[in-house]
């Protein structure tokens, strides 16, 4: 071995202990959360039941920041830039993914200025009609929707948002087309179809579920591989033969690009364990997350996946957002 070499894995070695020892003393102060969404929503409720205990955990208080703007790029910009130290984290829902996709142009590269931390959770996404809609089952909504080219109504929280790209990745999937009508977030989007502005919509289960109960919107089917525990006797796309269209609302925490992965698997420890207690998973249950928790590098196995795939989604169907 040269010289040159005996110095590089000496430096490896320095650099590794530097990180260990770093991790011993992280974290010695607050730790804050930014939440590129609305405080009060589903992401702002799970970034706080879960920071409160892993702030417990950690013996450091996890303080949760709502910063919004530009389809949440802004929040996820303040993150990219800041000091890799593990003090500023980002939980983000799946629109993180769904964004590189769709905008010309980003403040950040998500892959190059971020590190997954760990996968946090995700909520079940249902197909649902208005009750006015002569469909009872996906096969009769995808014959209607055939037979009417463009001509059903479906509403989503924007352009490029999630539920607007699972709709395209179910139309691409089965050869359907439905009318777009983007609102300005999930909320006014499911008032319209229970309504009857719309005739359907790809919902996550947690803001469909009431309407469902109450009847005053109908549920068709799952987008998951399995059945819903909230939904039992709704069939999933899956089973009824809808290859490649299982997908959810997901969340995930971050970190910036270069915090010492000693820190950021002491981070991931620590949120895995919070949400793998009994207490988390029943509280996170009554707000209608499924817990869906990962390492760092599965984390970041899966970001790339979700990347490519929604990247492809809005290519073909030519989704560009501003």
């Amino acid at each position: 071995m040269n010289i040159r070499n005996v110095f590089r894995v000496l430096a490896f070695f320095v650099v590794m202990a530097g990180s260990a020892v770093c991790a011993q003393n992280f974290p010695a102060k607050p730790i804050k959360i930014i939440v590129p969404v609305a405080a009060g929503g589903g992401t702002d409720l799970l970034a706080r039941s879960l920071g409160q205990k892993v702030g417990d955990l950690l013996g450091q208080p996890v303080v949760v920041e709502n910063i919004l703007g530009a389809g949440g790029n802004i929040g996820v910009q303040a993150v990219a830039k800041a000091a890799p130290d593990g003090y500023t984290l980002l939980l983000s829902p799946a629109t993180i993914a769904t964004n590189v996709a769709v905008f010309r142009k980003l403040p950040y590269d998500l892959l190059k200025d971020l590190q997954t931390v760990t996968l946090v959770g995700q909520t079940s996404v249902v197909l649902v009609v208005h009750p006015s809609f002569s469909a009872k089952t996906v096969a009769e909504f995808v014959e209607a929707a055939r037979q009417k080219p463009g001509a059903l109504n479906y509403g989503s929280a924007g352009i490029g948002s999630p539920q607007h790209l699972q709709s395209e990745l179910f139309s691409q999937r089965t050869g359907i087309s439905g009318n777009h009508i983007p609102y300005k977030g999930q909320s006014q989007a499911m008032s319209d179809l229970v309504g009857g502005q719309l005739n359907y919509m790809f919902s996550p289960l947690q803001n469909a579920l009431p309407f469902i109960k109450e009847g005053r919107i109908r549920a068709l089917g799952v987008a998951s591989p399995q059945r819903n525990p909230a939904l039992p006797q709704m069939p999933s796309f899956a089973e009824l033969g809808y290859k490649d269209v299982d997908f959810s609302n997901w969340f995930a925490l971050y970190a910036p690009a270069g915090t010492p992965a000693a820190i950021v698997k002491k981070l991931s420890d620590a949120f895995v364990q919070v949400g793998r207690s009994a207490e988390m998973a029943e509280r996170l249950a009554k707000l209608g997350f499924e817990p869906f928790l990962t390492t760092p590098e599965e984390g970041n196995e899966f970001m790339r996946s979700e990347l490519a795939r929604w990247s492809r989604v809005a290519s073909q169907a030519n989704i560009k957002a501003e």
